[in-house]
């Protein structure tokens, strides 16, 4: 079995500002989000002044459309509660990475406080 990607909120926020990392996103793969990453995504949306409703709801669709996103359970919160001690991670990184890893994917991120974790590919 191949391990699968979970984008966290930098990369799909690089990907819908900036234009970055099309080749990856656009290709026919679907990708692992955490639900808290598609919290993240739309309240930095929401700032924006800038972006019309229309604008957000159909890039919040698009992400919808290539991810699968998982929620938190109690083997996150456990699995994540260890991790942010012995890596010292804010809850919301802890429990990212927990949800890459119980879910067998690759972490890709642009956020340094992942760099040395295992499983991880800063972009």
């Amino acid at each position: 079995m191949t391990e699968s990607e979970l984008l966290d909120s930098t990369v799909w926020l690089d990907y819908l500002i900036k234009g970055s990392f099309k080749e990856k996103i656009e290709r026919e793969q679907v990708f692992a989000l955490s639900v808290l990453s598609l919290f993240e995504i739309k309240r930095k949306l929401l700032r924006n002044k800038e972006l019309r409703l229309k604008d957000l709801e159909e890039d919040i669709s698009f992400i919808k459309s290539k991810s699968i996103i998982i929620g938190i359970d109690e083997k996150i919160a456990e699995k994540a509660a260890g991790i942010a001690e012995e890596n010292n991670l804010g809850a919301a990184d802890a429990i990212i990475y927990a949800t890459a890893l119980l879910n067998n994917s690759i972490l890709l991120t642009l956020d340094n406080d992942f760099r040395g974790l295992d499983k991880v590919n800063i972009l």
